[in-house]
């Protein structure tokens, strides 16, 4: 079977990997159900191209981490969505770098698969170590999407990533319109994969989120916590940069950026603008948060 590959100059990836497909939109963002006028699509949808069904339908498809309306689009294939009555499947095309999980897609899909009964399947899922609650690996992996049904006793190991610049302004992005806590603000952060050190996932999550690149060893660590209710333990860094240090922001992850001063993160971080989770750590180690990226 044909599989046509176009390459998207704007997304950055290798247009022969096997899992790279392009998609021709015939639905962008914005735009409504040709027969049900009152479904308004928040993704780009359309068909990939060469790829037919069974029945000789071109191959549906919904991209995710874009934000604005596309003709076409080149990404991975990340997730097959089943649907049961009429039986039929909708791939999921992603940009190169940007992980989500199994809940993430179905909260995206959903102004359509509402109406169908449908399930996720995730295709080259991210996998984590298996810690118990004293940080010895258990001996085997957990996939992303299985992070809020871990049994008692199994946890896994997050980052959080301060970046203070020079001039003693901390950075914070603004999340994607299609992720769980939308258009909030949050410090970077992420699991680590298996096989990585919480330093080395530090060092790959800030790079991936905004592209700035630092060396582990340059890493200080500012507080290590266990979550019981999450099956997470978390370390959280401060990162160091220069003022003239370059921010990329992730497709599909992070909208924008800003470096603020004391006054102005410690508004930002209580106020209902940003992300709960981190916030909650924070009036936690508010004080030793503080210490490190403004008064040391």
């Amino acid at each position: 079977m044909d599989n046509t590959k176009t390459p998207n100059p704007s997304s950055g990836i290798d247009p022969d990997s096997d899992d790279v497909y392009s998609v021709e939109v015939v639905r962008p963002v914005g735009t409504s159900h040709p027969e049900y006028p009152s479904i308004v699509y928040s993704l780009n949808y359309g068909y990939v191209n060469g790829i037919t069904t069974e029945d000789g339908e071109p191959q549906g498809a919904f991209i995710v981490g874009l934000e604005t309306p596309v003709e076409h689009f080149t990404g991975h294939k990340i997730a097959i969505i089943h649907r049961n009555n009429p039986c039929e499947e909708k791939w999921v095309i992603a940009p190169d770098n940007t992980p989500y999980n199994k809940q993430q897609i179905e909260e995206m899909v959903y102004f359509v698969e509402q109406f169908y009964e449908s399930s996720v399947e995730m295709l080259n899922e991210e996998m984590w170590d298996a810690y118990d609650q004293d940080e010895n690996k258990l001996g085997y992996q957990v996939p992303r999407s299985m992070a809020k049904s871990l049994d008692d006793g199994v946890y896994h190991i997050a980052v959080v990533i301060y970046t203070r610049r020079e001039d003693g302004c901390v950075l914070t992005t603004q999340r994607s319109r299609n992720k769980t806590y939308p258009l909030k603000w949050e410090v970077t952060g992420g699991s680590i994969l298996a096989g990585e050190t919480p330093a080395q996932g530090a060092c790959r999550e800030l790079k991936e989120e905004t592209g700035i690149d630092v060396d582990e060893q340059s890493l200080f660590l500012m507080y290590h916590y266990r979550d019981d209710e999450r099956h997470c333990i978390y370390y959280a860094f401060r990162a160091e940069i220069t003022v003239d240090t370059a921010v990329h922001l992730q497709l599909g992850e992070t909208m924008d950026s800003q470096f603020l001063h004391e006054g102005e993160f410690v508004k930002l971080i209580e106020s209902d603008r940003f992300v709960p989770s981190e916030q909650g750590r924070f009036t936690l180690f508010k004080e030793r948060i503080l210490n490190s990226l403004f008064r040391n």
